[in-house]
């Protein structure tokens, strides 16, 4: 009896350990290659996790719905201009891979970001065009090579990163950035979070460390504005 007993409680302590190494393992940063920003002087809008499973109002832990909408609105706002200035739009997915992790969403987390969810899609009212598409299956999107290679493509080392959650995969994707030289620029207004006095904390770390706190994304004439100013008054 005594046998079975120590044996359940030993993989019970397994499984805890097992669970918490692979959160802390989710939410690390990324190291990698430092950039030469002198060399990539473009700017790249990265749109982190604004996927259908965790902007839905339905969902046990929704974001406020005037949250929501104003977040969501600040973002198109900056899609816009990206799409009007040629400057990359990437969407950032999250995809948990993995059994395990994948059975703990289900259980804890309504299932919501599971290899197997139907709310993987980037939300429907992202109004304009994305660019580039990754999906990711840790907090800190630097950790899919694709992304280092798209933006070496577009010679960018400005980054705007925008999304939810700011306390995790903001901030774990904002760090990685950091980590590897590029500059970085976030706000409030394009940031969701579920717990305010947290991001609060996590704003101040990642200025600490060089992040921007507000963003700038300056417009450029299209040919409509362009026409526009020459038409006669």
């Amino acid at each position: 009896m005594w046998s079975a007993i120590l044996i359940i409680a030993a993989v019970i302590a397994t499984l805890i350990a097992y669970t918490a190494y692979g959160h802390h393992r989710h939410l690390a940063a990324s190291t990698g290659t430092s950039i030469d920003p002198a060399s990539r002087p473009n700017t790249a809008l990265l749109i982190i996790d604004f996927q259908e499973d965790f902007t839905t109002a339905s969902a046990k832990q929704a974001y406020p719905p005037a949250a929501m909408e104003s977040t969501l609105t600040a973002i198109n706002a900056l899609v816009e201009t990206a799409n009007e200035n040629g400057t990359p739009v990437i969407s950032v997915r999250q995809k948990f891979d993995g059994w395990y992790i994948n059975l703990l969403v289900r259980l804890l987390n309504e299932g919501r970001g599971g290899a197997s969810s139907d709310g993987l899609n980037l939300d429907a009212r992202i109004d304009g065009d994305i660019d580039h598409d990754i999906v990711k299956s840790r907090a800190d999107a630097f950790h899919e090579e694709k992304l280092d290679r798209i933006l070496a493509q577009h010679g960018v080392g400005n980054l705007i990163v925008v999304g939810l959650d700011g306390e995790y995969c903001v901030n774990a994707t904002i760090t990685g950035a950091l980590n590897r030289g590029y500059d970085v620029s976030f706000s409030d207004a394009t940031t969701l979070t579920l717990n305010s006095a947290n991001w609060q904390k996590v704003k101040s770390r990642l200025i600490a460390a060089g992040a921007k706190d507000g963003i700038s994304l300056n417009h450029k004439p299209t040919k409509s504005d362009r026409a526009k100013e020459n038409e006669p008054a």
